[in-house]
Parts: C-alpha cells; sequence; structure tokens
C-alpha cells in the first residue's frame, strides 16, 4: 500500500500533460459501449512477517466488466482523452484456502487512453475503488493465524497497467499487470490487509451507437476558479492493538488553499490538525514514553494535487507534522479524499489517511468554500 495511491495519480499526472493539449481528429468515431472479461495470475506480497503463515499458494482471479466510452459530451472528457467509466465483478481465489478464502469485488472505475483511440494499439491505465467480500476472517479460536482481515466487507483498491490490440472493429485483446489491495480501514483489528499482485489477459466486445469523439475550440472549465480557500472537518472510527479494544474517535480540521493548473487540475497547501483519541492508550500500551494528551492532537502542513472528472474531485496530499514525531507513525502522512458539491459552497468529502502506507481511519465529512 505504500506506492498503491502515489503510483496511480503519477501515472494520471503524465498521461494529462501529455493530452491536455493535443487535439484528435474530429474523424474518430468510438461504439458507445463495451463488455469484456479477463483471468489473472498472481501472488500476495508480503509486506509483514505476519502475513507469512496465511500465504498459503498463488492466487487466480476472474473478472467481467461493462464500461461506456466517453465522447466528449463533457470538457473534462476531451482532457482526459476520452476515458471509459464503468463497473467490474471479480471473483478472487487468494491463495491461502485455509485462511482468507475466497473474495467477491463490486467496484467503479475509469480507464485512461495514453494513445490516440483510433490506435490499433494502446496503453490503458485503470483505477477503480469499491468492495470486497472477504469469504474468511480472525477468529480468535477458529482462524487466529488471520491478521489480514477482520471483517468481511472490505474497502478495495485497483489500478492495473494494461495494453490492448484490435483485434477488430469491435474485438479486441488486453494483457497487463494489476495490484489490488484490501483493508477495512483500522475499523476493526486486526487489519493487516493485503496487496495482491497480478498479470493478466482477456477480451473485450465494442457495441452500440458509433459516437464521433467530439472536440472544443475553448476547453476553459469555468468551475475550476483560479484560487479556491477552503477548509474541511472530517471525522471517522478506529480501533488500535490489541485485539478486541474499545472504538476510538479520529479527525481532521483542514485549511486548503489552492491554485489552479490545468483546466481540470490544481495545485494545492493545507495546515492539517488531526485529532486521534487511540493516541495516547496506544503509547501506554507499547509502554512508550508517556506524553501529555494535548501533544496527541498533531498540527502539519501538507502539500498536494486534485484531480476534477466534472464536479467529482481526487484529492491527493503528502504531509509533515511540525512538531515532534508520532511515536507511532513517524512524522510523514497522507490523506486522499474522494469531494463532492452539495452546493456552490458545501461540498462532502470521504477521506482515507495513512502513515507510510499504514491505514490510520476513514472518515466522512464536509468543507466550505469561502472563495467565490
Amino acid at each position: 500500500m505504500k506506492t498503491f495511491v502515489p503510483v496511480i495519480f503519477i501515472f494520471i499526472f503524465c498521461f494529462q500533460r501529455v493530452k491536455a493539449s493535443d487535439d484528435n481528429d474530429k474523424s474518430i468515431t468510438a461504439y458507445e459501449w463495451k463488455a469484456g472479461g479477463g483471468f489473472y495470475f498472481g501472488k500476495i506480497i508480503k509486506h509483514s512477517p505476519l502475513l507469512s503463515p496465511i500465504i498459503e499458494k498463488y492466487a487466480f482471479s476472474g473478472e467481467i466488466f461493462f464500461s461506456k466510452q466517453t465522447y466528449g459530451k463533457h470538457l473534462w472528457n476531451t482532457f482526459y482523452n476520452y476515458p471509459e467509466y464503468g463497473i467490474c465483478f471479480k471473483f478472487l481465489d487468494l491463495g491461502s484456502p485455509n485462511h482468507a478464502g475466497n473474495a467477491q469485488c463490486l467496484f467503479p472505475y475509469l480507464n485512461f487512453h495514453f494513445l490516440n483511440n483510433q490506435n490499433r494499439i494502446n496503453i490503458n491505465l485503470r483505477a477503480g475503488a469499491g468492495f470486497a467480500n472477504v469469504q474468511k476472517i480472525y477468529n480468535s479460536e477458529k482462524n487466529p493465524l488471520n491478521l489480514a482481515f477482520s471483517t468481511n466487507i472490505n474497502i478495495l483498491l485497483n489500478a492495473q497497467l494494461q495494453a490492448t490490440y484490435k483485434i477488430s472493429n469491435m474485438w479486441s485483446f488486453f494483457a497487463g499487470g494489476d495490484i489490488t489491495h484490501f483493508s477495512n480501514g483500522a475499523l476493526k483489528m486486526p487489519n493487516l490487509g493485503m496487496n495482491l499482485f497480478s498479470i493478466f489477459s482477456g477480451i473485450s466486445h465494442s457495441f452500440g451507437k458509433e459516437n464521433r469523439l467530439e472536440t472544443f475550440e475553448n476547453r476553459i472549465n469555468k468551475k475550476n476558479k483560479n484560487w479556491d480557500f477552503s477548509v474541511f472537518l472530517i471525522i471517522g472510527m478506529k480501533q488500535i492493538n490489541p485485539i478486541g479494544g474499545k472504538n476510538y474517535i479520529a479527525g481532521d480540521f483542514n485549511i486548503e488553499l489552492t491554485k489552479k493548473h490545468l483546466q481540470y487540475t490544481r495545485f494545492g497547501l493545507s495546515l492539517d490538525i488531526t485529532h486521534d483519541g487511540s493516541e495516547y492508550d496506544c503509547i501506554v500500551f507499547q509502554s512508550l514514553p508517556a506524553v501529555d494528551r494535548l501533544k496527541t492532537t498533531r498540527i502539519g502542513v501538507s502539500g498536494g494535487y486534485v484531480w476534477y472528472f466534472g464536479d467529482f474531485s481526487i484529492d491527493l496530499f503528502l504531509g509533515r507534522y511540525l512538531h515532534e514525531p508520532n511515536p507511532l507513525y513517524g512524522n510523514v502522512y497522507q490523506r486522499t479524499s474522494l469531494r463532492y458539491p452539495l452546493s456552490d459552497r458545501l461540498k462532502l468529502s470521504l477521506t482515507f489517511r495513512n502513515h507510510k502506507g499504514k491505514a490510520d481511519f476513514i472518515g466522512l465529512g464536509l468543507g466550505y468554500r469561502f472563495t467565490k
């Protein structure tokens, strides 16, 4: 998980820098719908020695998907080179039949094309997030070695880099590499989570109306203002070791200033005030040097980047605490948010916070924009 989210958005960032100013031929057309499936062969990545007992064999999975091709109806379609958006169902044998079993996954995704849609060969980046139902979870008596999962329902993050080849105008073959992360976001312990790397191949069929890919002479996104000043309050729940402990409230108060970069992207700076109700008890449980409870409310500064897909945005910020490092996690943190406006001023935000790839908490909250 340490590089999962940054890798996804570094790819998107590099991609959009090239495609944002690229002009597509107005004669290019694409079918509106696509359906397909693939087969995956992979292995659990051992990111902790505690996972060793449950890694028993290679993992296998299969998926079916259904997607819609954007064609320029919205300006962001053109900016990101006409990506597809769709839904995927994946069935996995996790390679741990005695401890984790199988998983069924359902997630929406965006599939970005690096090259011109008319090319017979293309390179795609597919990124998605959703939910996974894991068959077997931790049980102190029946399944004590499974420290990866304590809840059947887990959050899933998935990214894949794929090469595609058009066999015909409507049929395509694809293959590539894929990484999937499972975690409950520290909502309940244990929660080591699981990272699965796979290689895959599959086939897809395009059908439906054949639309022309529209281009626009004026690509100005009027909603992406030059400057934006906003505040966000995020609240979540979490547990800590030892297993079976109580629930704690954790939250962020973020004061953000962002500046327009490209038509659908922004740079940002944020002052972050984080309260973690579990930190004091966790320090005591681990026999670390005692601290004042006030010092468990931490202040940090972060910088980040924002991607807009119409009104919806993905915000990725990386920060550092201003005072002494957190004795549990160090002094670097990462905050990833999915945001959607409820009005001109008010935004809904779902935030995932972690330290060096280790999930801290998932929170839900609201933001208020002061600038017009």
